[in-house]
């Protein structure tokens, strides 16, 4: 399934705009409303966006690739970008290798200074995987997305992240008060809130703007 996080000015614009960043319909998705929105004084002063958390169902691919993507010329282009980033950067890898799993350009580099493509936290990581999709989308041939990894950082932290959940979900339960963890990127809200969506106990949202927003897990059906 893939998943994605997205911000409009209102609720009904948010869902629009992730169904078409998915290409897929709007029956094929299951939509979480995380904030509705507020308008601001007048409308104009302190507004704040909308935000839906969109899933795809089981027979949508993950990655969703529009169809006149040719995959080979992806993967070659996405390697070439990689290695000039990783230069630009002055890091010394020894090689970036690329394969294809559910429509997506899976990228996993091989270097000594994995801690330098990694980052705090995987912030530089995620950077380099942003300014990777953002250039492949310029052309509908290679407008395929692409997922970053090196050292396997990227199943380790989910794994991680999954733990956490649910260590957090069962202090929820106990506690009957609302938990939040420290702001972190898109990536890793994701995980949190896709490992306890059948949880029939506790229920996710996100709060905060930019750099500052955070997961937070609440009982349901009771208040803070």
């Amino acid at each position: 399934m893939a998943e994605i996080e997205v911000e409009g000015k209102t609720v009904e614009e948010a869902i629009n705009t992730g169904i078409k960043d998915l290409g897929c319909s709007r029956d094929k998705v299951e939509i979480k409303i995380l904030n509705e929105g507020t308008s601001g004084l007048f409308g104009l002063m302190g507004n704040k966006p909308a935000r839906v958390l969109l899933t795809t169902k089981e027979k949508i691919s993950e990655g969703a690739s529009p169809p006149e993507a040719d995959f080979p010329l992806a993967q070659d282009r996405a390697k070439e970008v990689t290695g000039d980033i990783l230069k630009l950067m002055g890091i010394k890898y020894t090689s970036v290798n690329t394969a294809l799993m559910a429509g997506r350009i899976l990228i996993d580099v091989k270097t000594p200074e994995s801690n330098l493509v990694i980052g705090k936290n995987g912030q530089t990581l995620e950077a380099i995987e942003n300014i990777l999709n953002l250039i492949l989308s310029r052309e509908p041939k290679t407008r395929v997305k692409v997922s970053l990894d090196t050292e396997e950082y990227r199943r380790q932290q989910e794994e991680r992240l999954e733990g956490m959940a649910i260590k957090a979900a069962e202090q929820v339960t106990t506690t009957g008060k609302i938990f939040r963890f420290d702001p972190m990127p898109a990536r890793s809200r994701r995980i949190i809130h896709l490992a306890l969506k059948n949880n029939s106990d506790v229920e996710t949202f996100s709060e905060g703007d930019g750099l500052f927003r955070k997961v937070g897990i609440k009982p349901k059906h009771k208040q803070k």
